[in-house]
């Protein structure tokens, strides 16, 4: 939010505001340090790279995991706020735009929380598939990583449990259903005891080696089968609302003389759409929250990502730079398209031979 909204509406001081490690009665438990990672570059068939795709490191923020006493919380889609008994914002553990949360006189009456919550609200946190696994689950992990037992949290406080991929995961970690509270439903809170991750945020890298070695072991058994779809798969978006291939039918045809499969990802769970990325060699698909699967791929997979020419985002070259994945990309070809549509839900036109050109080059074909 522009900093001088904050100004104009907020009624917060310096002196309001406090971070994690600044005060005494807030226990913070640091689990992993700040890392820098050197980057690959992502690879195609322009000697130009985006500006987005040309970054040569990324640095992770210190992780953590926060323990605040008698505090209050507060979760919505877009904004998470941490607050102290003395009434100080913790800065480091909020998200979104917390100071007009805690500015606003007008927040709904308290939800009493008897006991220890772990408070996992944050912006975006109800949102789509990528998110839940990075911005939720994979901060969900520093709690398992910590001293606390987790058999000693009384309640689980996340922004939605509606999903099916959000109630497949809660399952998997076994948590119970008497033990979650939806901020959505009660998003001003109250507990004797406040357990929080940190938040990669900002600067910060949100696609870490733990948080990805994380949502392997959660979904991926030990032994995992092989799956029945191949070694070289298509990610199809047919049944998605935006960021269709508008020539998918000549791209799969095209594909499918080199023995890949066409694989819709709204059909399954999230154990067997780890299992079938972890099975794969090659996966190509135009940019969307199915490939956070890229997670569970193994190392020496090969990526190809489809871009349309207004909206190219680096979050899933990152996640194949972490999980030591061969990342290649190809933007589409311009196309007449409502100028009214937003660059991220704009459709994407594949010239089938530079795809073509763009295989052999990654040695796919």
């Amino acid at each position: 939010m522009p900093r001088y909204i904050l100004e104009k509406f907020c009624r917060l001081t310096e002196e309001d505001k406090v971070t994690s490690n600044s005060i005494s009665r807030i226990n913070r438990i640091n689990i992993h340090p700040s890392n820098q990672i050197d980057l690959l570059l992502s690879q195609n068939l322009e000697k130009k790279l985006h500006p987005d795709l040309q970054m040569n490191q990324v640095k992770s923020g210190e992780a953590f995991v926060t323990i605040v006493p008698e505090a209050r919380a507060w979760g919505d889609e877009l904004n998470s706020a941490v607050i102290t008994s003395d009434n100080k914002l913790v800065i480091d553990i909020s998200s979104g735009a917390a100071e007009l949360i805690i500015s606003s006189r007008k927040l709904p009456p308290v939800y009493q929380i008897d006991g220890t919550a772990a408070f996992l609200s944050v912006r975006w946190g109800g949102g789509g598939y990528y998110h839940w696994m990075f911005d939720v689950l994979g901060r969900m992990s520093l709690l398992y990583q910590s001293s606390i037992d987790i058999s000693s949290i009384d309640k689980f406080v996340f922004n939605t449990i509606q999903t099916k991929f959000q109630i497949e995961s809660i399952k998997t970690l076994g948590i119970s259903q008497d033990k979650i509270i939806e901020s959505s439903n009660y998003p001003h809170l109250h507990a004797h005891k406040l357990i929080i991750p940190s938040i990669p945020y900002g600067e910060r890298f949100r696609n870490t080696k733990w948080a990805c070695d994380f949502l392997k072991e959660t979904f991926l058994s030990k032994n995992p089968l092989k799956s029945s779809l191949g070694e070289r798969i298509y990610i199809s978006r047919k049944q998605a609302s935006k960021r269709q291939v508008v020539n998918e039918a000549e791209v799969v045809s095209m594909l499918e003389k080199f023995g890949f499969k066409v694989i819709i990802l709204e059909l399954m769970s999230v154990a067997e759409q780890a299992l079938c990325f972890a099975n794969a060699k090659v996966v190509v698909a135009p940019h969307g929250a199915g490939l956070t699967n890229l997670v569970f791929c193994s190392s020496g997979t090969k990526v190809i990502e489809f871009f349309n020419s207004e909206y190219v985002v680096k979050c899933y070259w990152l996640i194949s730079n972490v999980c030591g994945l061969e990342h290649y990309h190809l933007i589409g070809d311009e196309f007449d398209q409502d100028f009214s549509i937003k660059p991220g839900q704009k459709d994407i036109l594949v010239n089938s031979q530079k795809l073509l050109n763009l295989m052999k080059l990654a040695k796919i074909i």
